[in-house]
């Protein structure tokens, strides 16, 4: 898939156009900044490894049915996605006490909360990204009440998946940040990326991080946090199944399905005029790389026979 047009750069990002309107190249920058932008640095294999690391998540968060915008990564920087116009409203989620909740509600960082709070943001950076309510939302026309719903149900449970999962990376998820988008059709996934520039991670049982804070605080070790967090994120398999559907292509005689047909006929089921046999295969995969097209190359190069046979694939839980 080739970029036609650079349709938006920000501070992290650049998205490009594609021959195919309803999909979208994201290019990831090394660039990192902080403070609505007053800080600002370029960091080493920062894009690749959000690349990596988001591309695997989505990957895992659609197994689980959460919705997302992700299709497959096209190299270490781009991963290409389903084209969506993105709400103007940030969701965040905090499962501890960390960053601005500390300083406006003057609580003790790391304090654990009896349950996830969520909080929503104007996109806006000339306004620095100021806190709303759902009531501004639905004055302002943000989003529709029930777009909300749909919004925040994904959140929170995005959020219960995501915990499991950086606990296996021996990582706690502090809090994060979300971004959704709606298609032409009105449909809601979750866009951007999930990354260390999106989420507090710190090491389990500690306070160390490994996320932006280190360059926000100067830490130090910035490339070594990113570097860390994707070596664990790849190495952390997703348990997960794959069911194939492998049937002969419409031109091919169907000699087993004529056989079946005529049994039936026997049998006075004579409202059965065809019968087409096909195979079901499922597959219980360790993915611990973000290749999609792995199952491709299955189907491809063993489980079917590309001249005679047609195949599709989906993942289930």
């Amino acid at each position: 898939m080739e970029k036609v047009k650079l349709l938006y750069e920000g501070k992290a990002k650049r998205v490009y156009s594609t021959p195919e309107e309803d999909k979208f190249i994201i290019e990831f920058k090394d660039t990192a900044t902080a403070f609505d932008g007053l800080k600002k640095a370029d960091i080493s294999g920062k894009g690749e490894a959000n690349c990596i690391i988001s591309s695997k998540i989505f990957e895992l968060l659609t197994i689980k049915g959460i919705k997302n915008h992700y299709i497959k990564r096209l190299s270490e920087r781009e991963m290409l996605v389903k084209s969506v116009k993105i709400f103007p409203i940030e969701v965040i989620i905090r499962n501890r006490v960390a960053g601005s909740m500390a300083k406006r509600l003057g609580l003790d960082v790391g304090k654990e909360l009896e349950r996830p709070v969520l909080e929503f943001c104007y996109k806006s950076d000339e306004l620095h990204d100021p806190m709303i309510n759902e009531d501004h939302i639905l004055a302002l026309n943000l989003a529709t009440e029930e777009e909300l719903k749909t919004i925040k149900e994904m959140s929170l449970e995005t959020n219960k998946i995501l915990i499991e999962f950086f606990r296996k990376c021996h990582l706690e998820l502090v809090d994060m940040k979300f971004e959704f988008g709606k298609d032409s059709q009105g449909n809601i996934y979750l866009a951007d990326e999930i990354s260390p520039d999106t989420c507090r991670l710190w090491e389990l049982g500690t306070t160390t991080s490994w996320d932006k804070d280190r360059f926000r605080k100067d830490l130090g070790g910035v490339e070594e946090a990113y570097r860390e967090v994707k070596e664990r994120v790849i190495n952390t398999p997703i348990d997960s199944k794959a069911r194939i559907f492998i049937r002969l292509k419409p031109s091919i005689l169907d000699a087993q399905g004529s056989v079946i047909l005529n049994a039936l006929k026997s049998l006075g089921f004579n409202e059965v005029i065809e019968v087409r046999v096909g195979k079901l295969l499922e597959l219980k995969m360790d993915r611990k790389v973000d290749e999609p097209e792995r199952i491709e190359r299955m189907c491809r190069e063993l489980l079917a026979n590309p001249v005679m046979e047609d195949y599709e694939w989906e993942w289930i839980e």
